[in-house]
């Protein structure tokens, strides 16, 4: 039962008044169980709704328990009144000198002495502009023919502000101690409040699924609350979250109110791997563009969880795409993940990502310049023992027209002789090739270490990004490593936006002055890089030769537009011979506009903090270069 609102106190709290109902006795003989039928009618306003003027009123279907002789939890009904400040209640209850009453009925309510117990619900009900019927507790007990109830729970207001287009899905509130649940109302005295058991509910939430007001009231019991949270949650999946700074006082009969901004809304952390996250409806990020279950129909969602030969998507045309969760901690035959259309394979477990041992295998020739191939947190082994391919080192060669090829977060070992990915089909487009955030070990030796090579053939690649990697040799330096070759002068490779920045490049060198080769380029940025030895090369070249990441062949073109800067090398202070790398071959070559700083910048103490390498963490004075988290 609730109350008059009789002023606004300090704080935010609006005080509710006690209320009075007359008690009538019928005459007519007992029952043979003892009961008698009685009448109680609310003297003023009271119970259970707010309404605009913030009086209350009481409803359709209240009810009452009445407490007589027996000590029986009794149900009154509302007769008359409903939606008045005066309502009439009628029952039959064993006659007794004190009646105690309860508001809203609850049929395993008790009473020993003159302590009444019950139960607040945890899970509440929105209902526009109040709280829910039969939920706001009151008691009153009487003599004589007089009975007034008194609010003994707090009511919560949250006001959400900027709700804009949103709609609200539910409100909780959660503290340190229970909020809801099993209570008792010691009824001795003159003043009543609600006491909570220490067993009960710590939150309590309201479901308000599409509601689009302002205000939310939810029914607590009183106290001095710590640790207070609220949590106001969307439908679109997003969140609003308060958490007090110090303890909340809520008291009977009292209004608080709180408020939470929807312009702030967050969308919440989901628990649990890939697979999981994805299918709670949270967005996967790859190469900056996102993937979530909206976008693909069941049957296109693929989980596997057991060893599998081959992963491949047959249509050759975009939008016919499937995406694949892999959970595969420990195959050992190979995997086979080919594409004709548009395919996305993704490790569930970022903390252990699935091994797959990867034969070569071709992209079959696609439809359209949408097309995408796209391998997210796996662990990829190319050994040397298996079949390479005829084409490509792990299977990535785009034999026509193709939209995308993504290698992202993954953990790649190469094999000694060949490069991570081969085109050699005649007209073979990319519109984009990534290579990101990987960890790619290289062996050591003088066989070819290639990032990307090409044969004689026409090929473009529109835009070819390869940043946040760390690239590395382990055992001794990889003599022979370029990012792009070309078998030949007469490459005809064109790359018409190139981005090459925060790489760590260890261990990898040239024996030779040549470097990438290619037909054309432009747009080419590359920065934040760090080139570091701690082998010495000085068995390599001599003091007349330069490692160079990059140059047109002869006749080709060097970028209108290139951004060359700040990137570093170091290389061991022993060594006698103190190389000078460079991005382009030509050391004269000045770009037509922007900016090139050719040649990299020599550090004269180790950048790795304590000159351990085998963790790649960069001391704090050169955080900016290398992978960027």
């Amino acid at each position: 039962m609730k109350n008059d609102i009789l002023f606004i106190l300090a704080g935010g709290a609006i005080a509710l008044s006690s209320v009075s109902c007359t008690v009538e006795e019928n005459k007519a003989a007992p029952e043979n169980d003892g009961k008698v039928h009685m009448v109680f009618t609310s003297g003023i306003a009271t119970r259970t709704a707010l309404v605009d003027d913030k009086s209350v009123i009481w409803s359709e279907g209240d009810d009452i328990t009445i407490f007589g002789g027996n000590n029986q939890p009794v149900p009154f009904i509302l007769t008359e009144g409903a939606g008045t400040a005066s309502a009439t209640f009628e029952g039959e209850t064993v006659a007794a000198d004190t009646y105690y009453a309860l508001y809203p009925h609850y049929g395993d309510a008790s009473i020993a002495g003159e302590t009444v117990s019950s139960v607040l619900p945890a899970e509440q009900t929105y209902t526009a502009g109040t709280f829910a019927a039969k939920l706001n507790p009151s008691v009153a007990k009487t003599t004589g023919n007089t009975l007034e109830f008194k609010n003994i729970a707090a009511l919560l207001k949250v006001s959400v502000k900027n709700l804009a287009d949103k709609t609200v899905s539910s409100v909780s509130v959660k503290a340190d101690d229970a909020i809801a649940g099993a209570y008792s109302v010691d009824m001795s005295g003159d003043s009543y409040t609600a006491a909570a058991s220490t067993e009960g509910a710590r939150e309590v939430t309201l479901n308000a699924e599409g509601a689009a007001e302002s205000d939310y009231y939810l029914v607590l019991l009183p106290g001095t609350h710590s640790g207070m949270v609220i949590t106001v949650n969307y439908s679109d999946g997003s969140y609003s979250q308060k958490t007090a700074s110090q303890a909340i006082d809520l008291s009977a009969s009292e209004i608080f109110t709180l408020s939470v901004d929807a312009s702030q809304a967050e969308m919440p952390v989901v628990e649990g791997n890939l697979y999981e996250k994805f299918m709670a409806g949270e967005d996967i990020v790859i190469a900056g563009k996102t993937y979530n279950k909206s976008q693909y129909a069941t049957e296109e969602i693929r989980h596997f969880t057991t060893t599998a030969s081959s992963i491949y998507n047959t249509s050759k045309t975009n939008g016919d795409g499937k995406i694949f969760f892999i959970d595969l901690k420990d195959q050992t035959a190979p995997l086979s993940i080919g594409n004709a259309g548009d395919i996305v394979v993704i490790g569930v477990d970022p903390e252990n990502k699935p091994h797959v041992i990867r034969t070569g295998s071709n992209l079959a020739a696609s439809e359209t310049g949408n097309s995408r191939l796209v391998l997210h947190n796996l662990n990829i082994d190319m050994p040397n023992s298996v079949n390479k391919g005829s084409a490509v080192n792990i299977g990535f060669a785009a034999n026509s027209e193709f939209g995308e090829l993504t290698l992202s977060n993954c953990d790649i070992t190469m094999r000694n002789d060949f490069a991570l990915i081969q085109i050699s089909s005649e007209g073979t487009t990319i519109n984009e090739l990534n290579i990101i955030d990987c960890n790619i070990t290289i062996p050591a030796g003088t066989t070819n270490r290639y990032i990307l090579t090409a044969g004689t053939n026409l090929y473009t690649i529109s835009k070819f990004n390869l940043s946040n990697n760390i690239l590395h040799c382990d055992d001794g330096v990889a003599q022979t490593f370029r990012f792009i070759n070309s078998n030949s002068n007469n490459c005809l490779l064109e790359i018409n936006e190139l981005n090459i920045s925060n790489n760590i490049l260890v261990n990898l060198a040239n024996t030779n002055t040549s470097a990438g080769i290619v037909k054309g380029l432009d747009n080419v940025t590359v920065t934040k890089n760090l080139i570091y030895f701690n082998q010495s090369i000085d068995a390599f070249h001599s003091s007349a030769l330069y490692p160079n990441f990059l140059r047109p062949v002869t006749g080709g073109t060097y970028p209108e537009m290139a951004n060359c800067t700040d990137n570093i090398s170091y290389q061991l202070p022993t060594d006698e011979i103190k190389r000078t790398f460079r991005v382009f071959q030509d050391n004269g070559f000045t770009p037509a506009a922007g900016h090139v700083d050719n040649t990299f910048t020599k550090l004269s103490v180790d950048p790795f903090e304590g000159g351990d390498f085998s963790t790649f963490t960069l001391a704090p004075a050169y955080s900016s270069y290398g992978p960027q988290q």
